[in-house]
């Protein structure tokens, strides 16, 4: 192949998952790109079944949104840490992962939607945020709603907002 009109790029990502023993619990989805570049903790409702290897749509529009604005790496954390989602369910363990990523991102985006289920232990949870009010975040839909999840076909490109 003549390459004299051509430029080859290459990355690497990695990818590491944090599920408990019983694979029933997923505490931390990492994905790392550019390690010079700043952290973005993302709080989501529900942990995916996505791991190391297999990605979901969720995960892919936050990893898609964090490159094109200039994030090296994410972390994505939940509310609830069970896979089941008939059955939210967190623990000691997933507070601890959240608090620790939260202290180590540069920013963090709190993304968990606008649904009406849950409201008790979100508000709970930015409570618990007070320490990082400096780097709070959440996502901006099309329509200037607050608190998008990634999800939603509004905030597909995201806009980011102080809260």
């Amino acid at each position: 192949m003549n390459t004299n009109n051509t430029i080859e790029k290459s990355s690497c990502i990695k990818t590491t998952a944090v599920f408990s023993k019983d694979k029933k619990k997923r505490y931390i989805l990492n994905i790392s790109w550019d390690d010079t570049k700043k952290k973005a903790c993302i709080i989501m409702t529900y942990p995916s079944t996505a791991d190391e290897y297999i990605i979901d749509q969720t995960t892919m529009l936050c990893r898609n949104n964090a490159v094109m604005l200039g994030y090296g790496s994410i972390s994505i954390v939940n509310l609830f840490c069970g896979l089941d989602l008939k059955k939210p369910e967190t623990d000691r363990m997933n507070y601890s992962v959240l608090a620790e990523e939260c202290s180590k991102a540069d920013i963090v985006i709190v993304a968990y939607g606008r649904g009406t289920g849950h409201e008790e232990e979100k508000t709970r949870l930015l409570e618990s945020l007070n320490p990082y009010h400096e780097k709070l975040y959440t996502i901006v839909d099309s329509l200037g709603n607050t608190f998008s999840h990634p999800l939603s076909p509004k905030a597909r490109n995201w806009k980011i907002k102080k809260l």
